[in-house]
């Protein structure tokens, strides 16, 4: 489906293989296209950081085609990247027409793939922090994020709105809550801020990460032939459940002691009958008294 300015990570994504944040750059004559705009005059020098703002807050076309003009010279070369680095990141629903995400032909994404740009713009540090960001003042520039998650939604942090004719309302949204974060895509929404909120309650209500070790204790003990003791311990490993999953684990330890009395073993996470985790045992043998 069209995808609208979520097309924008990507052109930030690319953006930043070539430019740095506090590069100046001149705004081209041929940066002013469709109504979303950050206000850019032509001629006048701006910083990377601040058109990545322009581009990610207030969807700017003008900021997008800036960075996408400076980046590589032209529209054309830069579009090209983009959908160099579509293929080579496995976004196999997705083609870039321009920067921007005006529609276009053959200018599509998928949910699935918009989930994934999302979660590169978030592995980025600068990229995530000006996607959380709910409004700033920078480069003489007053900028408010159209994402209105980040002021209604508990733990929301970003990631990017996109509306146009074709595309209807779309949203990349992300939100963190302790340990636990999502991210949810809505293309083609009658309400995406309301039926983001739904998509993401239903990750916190029903979904955790926990982590499972195997840790030193009375209980986890094994004594060899010769009466050496060893504490027992596998290090941390994530786990992804649903939440009614997780009273029903049950670990198991598997140990075994060779013919010169050295051990080994593996530590599994059962649910029903399937293993979700097998991990090596550390053994520490206890000297004196314990």
């Amino acid at each position: 489906l069209p995808m609208a300015s979520t097309t924008k990570m990507m052109t930030a994504l690319v953006t930043l293989e070539t430019l740095s944040p506090d590069q100046k750059v001149t705004v081209p004559s041929e940066a002013v296209v469709g109504q979303a705009s950050m206000g850019l005059d032509p001629g006048e020098a701006v910083s990377v950081e601040t058109l990545l703002y322009g581009a990610l807050l207030v969807s700017g076309n003008d900021a997008a085609m800036t960075l996408a003009i400076r980046a590589a010279g032209n529209v054309d070369a830069f579009v090209e990247r983009m959908n160099a680095r579509a293929a080579e990141w496995g976004l196999n629903n997705t083609h870039f027409a321009n920067p921007h995400g005006l529609d276009a032909p053959d200018h599509v994404s998928s949910a699935l793939d918009l989930a994934a740009l999302g979660r590169r713009v978030l592995s980025n540090p600068l990229l995530a922090s000006i996607v959380a960001t709910r409004s700033i003042v920078i480069g003489g520039y007053s900028l408010t994020n159209t994402n209105k998650l980040l002021t209604s939604y508990p733990g929301a942090d970003g990631v990017k709105t996109g509306t146009t004719d074709a595309a209807g309302q779309v949203l990349v949204a992300s939100a963190t809550r302790g340990k636990n974060s999502a991210i949810s895509v809505v293309m083609n929404s009658p309400d995406r801020f309301a039926e983001s909120a739904r998509l993401l309650d239903f990750y916190f209500d029903n979904w955790q990460w926990i982590d499972v070790r195997l840790e030193r204790s009375a209980l986890n003990r094994a004594v060899a032939a010769d009466g050496t003791v060893y504490w027992l311990s596998a290090p941390s490993r994530p786990l992804f459940l649903a939440r009614w999953q997780i009273p029903q684990l049950r670990g198991y330890r598997r140990i075994e002691f060779d013919e010169t009395g050295q051990p080994s073993g593996v530590y599994q996470v059962w649910l029903a009958d399937q293993v979700l985790l097998e991990t090596p045992i550390t053994f520490t043998a206890i000297s004196g008294q314990q």
